[in-house]
């Protein structure tokens, strides 16, 4: 993929995931160009709901400087559906196949 102007060494990846429920998770994110790819960037939208509406700031800047690495995205992800924030439509699974996907 292309880079993205103003992330240099960066690669420009997306990805869109239905949830078993059928929420949609939307995942626009830059990784570099290492090995391995780390995030960059994230950017996660959908029709999903989170409770409070500005968390989903708090979970892309955790997973900003990410390896895509499954169970360390999974670890990252977890982490944040353990503090006090509420999700409706997706799991952490849901989040991390989303990220995986877009990888």
């Amino acid at each position: 993929m292309p880079t993205q102007p103003g992330t240099s060494g960066a690669d420009a990846r997306s990805a869109d995931y239905k949830a078993i429920g059928g929420k949609l998770l939307r995942v626009r994110m830059t990784v570099t160009e290492d090995r391995p790819s780390l995030i960059q960037t994230i950017r996660i939208t959908g029709d999903f709901f989170m409770h409070p509406e500005e968390a989903i700031e708090d979970l892309e800047q955790l997973l900003t400087g990410a390896p895509l690495d499954e169970v360390a995205l999974h670890a990252r992800v977890q982490t944040f559906f353990d503090g006090d924030v509420q999700v409706v439509g997706a799991d952490v699974d849901d989040v991390v196949a989303a990220l995986l996907k877009a990888a």
